[in-house]
Order: C-alpha cells, then structure tokens, then sequence
C-alpha cells in the first residue's frame, strides 16, 4: 500500500497503482469463486472483500439483479438420523437444470456438505445437533442445540461461518425463552440478528451487527407473548413473529423494523377458522399462513398478505397437493415456486395452473 491510498500488483515485470475506489469496483463485479480467489492475491486485497460493508453491498447488488435473483440460489438444510448429522447445501440452479437429465447422461446435482463449519464447534461438531434458521442475502443463522446453544453465521459460497457472541440477559435472575431473526437494514447497508427475550410481562429485543460484534438492547419493554417458532420470518424489512398481546390475550403477528427498531402490530386474517395449528413463513415477498398437523392430517389451502400491512389484503391460496407441513423454499421464477412439502419433498409448484 502506497501512502495507505494505493495497492501495486506486479504485471509483466511492471508495478500496477490501483486506487481503492478501482479495486472496489473491480472486486464487485467479480463472480463469488474468482473474488474469493483475490483474497489471496495480498492483505489489501483480503481486507476490502472480508470487510463487512464490502460484503453487505456486494449481496445486496447481487440480489437485486433480476438473473442472479433467480439463479444462484442456494437451500441449506440439515440431516440428522441414526447418529449422522451434518449441514448441506444445495445449488438450486444446478439441481433443477441438471437432475432432469439423470439416466441420460448421469448429470447428478447433489448436495455439497459444508464441513468447514464444524472447525468452531466443540470435539468438531461431534455431539452438535444442527439446526438452521432463515437466511438473508446468502447468509444463514445456525444454532447449535447442544452444549452451550450457540448461534453462527454462515456464508456456503465463501465457505465461512462465524460464532456470535452470546446476548446478554437483560432481565436477571430470570432465565428468559429466547426468539432469534436475521434481515438486512437497507438504511444502514448492514446485517442484524435479532434476539427477543420473553419473561411474563413482555419481550425485550437485543439488536447485533457484523461491523460492531456486539449486543445492544433496545430500551423498550414490548407487552407480547411470543408463540411457536423461535426463528422470526423476514419479510419487508422486518422479522416477524406470532405473539399474544399481554394486555387481553389476543392473537397478533409482531414485526420488529430492522430500520426503526420498532415493534408493530399486524391483524391475522378476519374471520379466520384455524382449526388446526398454525405456522407463520414467508411465500416469495409476502407473509403467510399455513396449517400445521402433527395427527396425519392435511390441507390444501394457505393465507398470503398481498399489500404487505393491510389485514383485507388477506388471500387464501389453494393448493393440490396436500401437505401436512408446508413452506416456500425462498426460490421461484416466473412460472413456478419450490415448495418444500411435509419438510422432506421438494416441487417446483405452478399456482396459475395448479401443475407440479
């Protein structure tokens, strides 16, 4: 680095002066395997792509392009059964273009085992059972539901992950329930976890962010219950949970603004007849409903929140094949969705014809 401002390469023999902004612009125009490789290339260069806001802006961009959007997405998923365990990812892109081929020139897309992560854990992930959260932008949130019940970072592209600091209990000498979510705060260009601690009277949030690798509280008492699923579902820059107002009782969804800070308030569907359990998620970039059976039975409809906040923008969506357990991958295209159904099934599902 030359005067802090500049990075020299060699060239045929010839030093090469590039101004920060050029090796900015350079690296984010970089493809994920080739920038990974530029880390190598000298500490300037490890620096600017490890950095934080390199790294938010970077997914960000690459998100918004409408081709990566629906191409390089990635499902990550965990396997427990007989006293194997371990985390995968899957590259949708090679799994729905290459597996129809299976038979016919034996193109297999399978799932890559990402045993980087087990380095940070103790006896190397041997007694860790896996458990994987939503994710933003690339970046998964894990916990670790054995031993300490640590939380971690992990990014399948980069092959990285990174243990959080555990959050402080704000409200001693109870041990409160814990309620976890991650987003992204446009606002900001930065990643958050969320941490809300459930006692008797309300839910206190913690807030924590990569650049600064700490915990904050937010100095509000908040008069929900938090119910079912401890990971929050990221939808419209909030994470969002079902929660019972302390007050009377009722049933609401929370969502806590990743750019405020603050809790609101939404109506679940007016007039709804759940009969069953239900389970909050994400369809594409709206809020949804589905049902939820543990005694064999099945559904074939679900809500979706068209006009995100507004309660008569309730829809209830059909479809049929029937599921017990029902989710959204978090990848489509314009025709289809891929659905996870009875958390083992993968479909591409199309809603405009009802085919699978």
């Amino acid at each position: 680095m030359e005067d802090g401002h500049k990075e020299k390469m060699e060239n045929d023999g010839q030093n090469v002066d590039l101004p920060p902004e050029m090796m900015h612009e350079i690296a984010s125009r970089l493809p994920v395997k080739p920038l990974c490789r530029f880390k190598l290339v000298s500490k300037s260069w490890e620096s600017l792509i490890s950095d934080p806001d390199f790294v938010a802006n970077y997914s960000k961009a690459a998100f918004e392009n409408e081709d990566v959007f629906f191409r390089r997405r990635r499902l990550l998923f965990t396997f427990v059964d007989s006293g194997q365990r371990g985390m995968y990812s899957l590259d949708l892109d090679r799994f729905l273009n290459e597996n129809p081929n299976v038979g016919v020139d034996g193109s297999v897309a399978a799932p890559i085992e990402l045993d980087f992560v087990y380095s940070h854990l103790p006896r190397g992930g041997y007694d860790w059972v896996p458990r994987v959260f939503y994710s933003c932008y690339g970046l998964f949130l894990s916990r670790l539901c054995s031993g300490d019940c640590s939380y971690s970072l992990i990014n399948p592209v980069t092959k990285e992950s990174k243990k959080l600091p555990d959050a402080p209990l704000w409200r001693l000498p109870m041990k409160p329930h814990f309620r976890i979510g991650i987003g992204f705060d446009h606002s900001t260009n930065e990643y958050k976890v969320i941490n809300g601690q459930q006692n008797d009277d309300g839910v206190v949030f913690s807030v924590y962010t990569l650049q600064i690798d700490s915990w904050r509280k937010i100095d509000c008492l908040f008069p929900y219950r938090v119910l079912g699923r401890y990971d929050g579902i990221l939808v419209n820059g909030g994470v969002h949970w079902f929660a019972r107002k302390v007050s009377d009782e009722s049933s609401v969804i929370i969502s806590f603004s990743l750019a405020e800070e603050k809790v609101r308030e939404i109506e679940l569907p007016s007039n709804n007849a759940f009969t069953h359990r239900i389970q909050l998620g994400a369809f594409r970039d709206w809020l949804c409903i589905t049902s939820s059976s543990i005694y064999s039975v099945t559904f074939n409809e679900f809500w979706v929140m068209k006009n995100y906040g507004v309660s008569e923008s309730w829809t209830k969506m059909r479809v049929f094949k029937p599921y017990e357990k029902l989710s959204h991958s978090g990848f489509w295209t314009k025709s289809h969705d891929l659905m996870v159904f009875n958390r083992s099934s993968l479909v591409m599902y199309n809603f405009n014809d009802d085919t699978y």
